[in-house]
Parts: structure tokens; C-alpha cells; sequence
């Protein structure tokens, strides 16, 4: 008989000032969401970008600090957010539903080719299928605004010598400048 032996995850470590940071963070969304009017199907992405909001402060230090993004973060948050979007999708919103779960296709491309790490599939998928309830487009912008932040970071980085910088927090931001844009 075969057992696996897991080695136990590095402890998350997490700081007074990321739940303070996450709180206010997730306070700023529900402002948001009512100012926008976020009603009905939307409302399922409101459930789930306030999440986000709230685990967003963890995940970016951590990343930052360890180059990881952990399981017991990332997993919870992909696995709201696919709800969301369901339900979304059953509200009426199925466009956008498909357009998260296209985008969260092509981060698994990435990783499988060897561009982009498995926490940032997950962070990315799970950002993508939480916006994909406002609008349709909205995955692809969260994603677009990611990718034009964290490149300009890594061209920076390159040339100060650097081999990779952490996508998470620019998975996060991007998310968060698109979500914001949406709204206004």
C-alpha cells in the first residue's frame, strides 16, 4: 500500500494589517457595488469580488515576500467565484460566464506552457469568473490591465537585473482597475 507523504505548507502568517487592509478593501467594493447598482446577477460578482478584496492584502505580501500564492487562499476564492458566476450565468449573465471561464482556459495554457505559476492560475481564474457577472468584458480587461502592469513591472525588473517579478499583485490590481473603471 502506497501513502503519500505531503510536507505541510509553510504557514500563511497573516498580519493584522492585511485583515485591517482586506477589510477596507472589501468595504470599498460594497460602496462600489452600490454605487454602481449592481443588482441581480451582478450581485453575485459583488459576493465574490469582496472576497477577493479580502484576501487581496495577504496574497500580494505573500507573494511579494515568498513568491507563492497559497492554496488556502487561492482555492476558496476560485471556488466562490465559479459559484458566482454561475449563478450569474443562470441570472442571465452566461456570456460572461463563458468569457471567465475562457480566460481561466488560457491561464492553464500558460502554466502548462510554462509561463505563469499555478497560484496565479488560480488568483487569475478566480478574479476573471468573480468579474465575469458585471460584464462580459470585464475578464478580459482585468486580465489585459495584469498583464500591461506586471510586464511594465518586469521590463523594469529586467533591466535592473532581475529573472521574474510575482504576478499576483498585478493579477489584483489589474482586476481591481478594471472592476473600478466598470463601475464609474
Amino acid at each position: 500500500m502506497l501513502v503519500a507523504v505531503r510536507t505541510p505548507a509553510a504557514p500563511l502568517g497573516l498580519t493584522a494589517t492585511d485583515g485591517i487592509l482586506g477589510v477596507a478593501l472589501a468595504g470599498g467594493v460594497v460602496a462600489l457595488a452600490m454605487h454602481a447598482g449592481w443588482m441581480g446577477s451582478a450581485g453575485a460578482a459583488t459576493i465574490a469580488l469582496v472576497v477577493a478584496a479580502l484576501v487581496a492584502p495577504a496574497l500580494a505580501r505573500i507573494d511579494v515576500a515568498e513568491r507563492r500564492l497559497p492554496n488556502l487562499l487561492t482555492v476558496p476564492l476560485l471556488g466562490i467565484a465559479s459559484a458566482c458566476a454561475l449563478v450569474g450565468a443562470m441570472l442571465g449573465t452566461w456570456v460572461g460566464a463563458l468569457v471567465g471561464l475562457g480566460v481561466a482556459v488560457v491561464l492553464v495554457a500558460m502554466w502548462w506552457l510554462g509561463g505563469m505559476g499555478a497560484g496565479d492560475v488560480k488568483l487569475g481564474a478566480g478574479l476573471a469568473l468573480a468579474a465575469a457577472p458585471i460584464e462580459w468584458w470585464l475578464p478580459l480587461s482585468g486580465m489585459a490591465c495584469a498583464f500591461l502592469l506586471g510586464g511594465a513591472v518586469g521590463l523594469v525588473a529586467k533591466v535592473r537585473g532581475a529573472d521574474s517579478v510575482p504576478f499576483g499583485p498585478w493579477l489584483l490590481a489589474g482586476t481591481g482597475v478594471a472592476v473600478v473603471l466598470a463601475a464609474v
